[in-house]
C-alpha cells in the first residue's frame, strides 16, 4: 500500500524531458514556523565558525601572532530570521555573541619595551549575520538541483568591549602599551576568517552534499533499507515575505527492483502556498 501511495504521488524525474517539468510535490513553510528552529540552526553555524582556521600574523617590524585559534562560546541575545526577497534569501542575525581568541606565541615591540609570550583576548560583543540565497544548478546527469550562495554577510566585533590577558616576560604586564596592537590585529583576523567562512563554508557544505547525492536521496521507510527518492527541481526555492517554498519532482522506488514509471498518472495543479492551512505548512 505504501509503495502504491508513493509512486502515484510523484512522477519520474529522469525518464521525461526537462521541458515537461511538472512538480510532483510542492511545499511551503511560513516564516513564523522557521522562526521556531532558528536558534538551533544558528548554533550549528557557531560550530562551523569554531572550526575556522585563524591565520598567523607577522608584519615587517618583526611583530607576530602564531598558533591562533578562536572559539565562540556564548550567545546572549535572540536570533532573528527574516526574508531578503531581492536576493531570494533567508537571513539570520544575532547581535550579541561572545568569544575568546587564543594564541600560542606573540611578539610586539613598543619602544623601548618588547613583549613576548602568549595571550587570551576575550571579546564580549560580536554581531554575526548571514544569508542563504537559493538558486539552481545542473549536475553531471543533466538534472537540476538546488544551489546555495552566501549573501548579506556581516561580522562586527565591538573593539571597545575586549579584555586582553597577556602571559610572558615582565614587560607584558603593561598591557595598556600593547592594547592597540591586540585589539586591531585580533579583531581583523577574526573578522576576515568569519566573513570568509560564512560566505563560502556554509554554502560549500550544503552544495557538496546536494551535488554528491546526484539527485538520489535514501528514504528511511520502516522495515526496508532500499527505498530511494530520484528527484530534481526545475525552479529555485522561493522566498517571500510570507513563506519559504519549494517544488520537487521525483519517483520513490525500491533499489532492488529499480525505477518503474506509474502509468496513467496525472499530477494535479498544486498551489505553492495555501493560506487556509492553519498549521502554516
Amino acid at each position: 500500500m505504501l509503495a502504491n501511495i508513493l509512486t502515484t504521488a510523484l512522477v519520474a524525474s529522469t525518464a521525461m524531458a526537462q521541458t515537461d517539468m511538472t512538480p510532483g510535490i510542492k511545499a511551503s513553510l511560513d516564516i513564523a514556523v522557521l522562526e521556531q528552529a532558528k536558534d538551533v540552526y544558528f548554533d550549528n553555524i557557531v560550530n562551523l565558525i569554531n572550526n575556522l582556521t585563524i591565520p598567523d600574523f607577522e608584519d615587517s617590524d618583526g611583530n607576530y601572532m602564531r598558533g591562533n585559534s578562536f572559539v565562540l562560546d556564548q550567545r546572549t541575545d535572540n536570533v532573528y530570521i527574516y526574508p531578503d526577497t531581492a536576493n531570494n534569501a533567508l537571513v539570520m542575525r544575532c547581535e550579541k555573541l561572545s568569544g575568546v581568541f587564543y594564541n600560542d606565541a606573540f611578539r610586539y615591540k613598543v619602544w623601548p619595551f618588547t613583549a613576548k609570550g602568549h595571550s587570551d583576548v576575550i571579546i564580549n560583543t560580536i554581531l554575526v549575520q548571514f544569508g542563504l540565497a537559493f538558486g539552481t544548478t545542473d549536475v553531471e546527469n543533466n538534472r537540476r538541483v538546488p544551489y546555495i550562495t552566501g549573501v548579506d554577510i556581516d561580522v562586527d566585533i565591538n573593539r571597545f568591549d575586549i579584555n586582553i590577558q597577556i602571559y610572558g616576560n615582565i614587560w607584558s604586564d603593561f598591557a595598556s602599551l600593547f592594547e592597540v596592537f591586540f585589539v586591531g590585529t585580533v579583531a581583523d583576523l577574526i573578522d576576515q576568517a568569519m566573513t570568509y567562512g560564512l560566505q563560502t563554508g556554509i554554502p560549500a557544505v550544503s552544495n557538496h552534499y546536494i551535488s554528491a547525492s546526484d539527485g538520489y536521496l535514501p528514504i528511511p521507510v520502516p522495515g526496508t533499507v532500499n527505498w530511494t527518492l530520484d528527484w530534481e527541481t526545475e525552479n529555485r526555492a522561493e522566498v517571500t515575505n510570507k513563506y519559504f517554498g519549494v517544488g520537487v519532482r521525483g519517483l520513490f522506488f525500491d533499489k532492488e527492483i529499480g525505477e518503474v514509471l506509474p502509468e496513467g498518472v496525472t499530477i494535479p495543479e498544486l498551489p505553492q502556498h495555501n493560506e487556509t492551512k492553519t498549521q502554516q505548512f
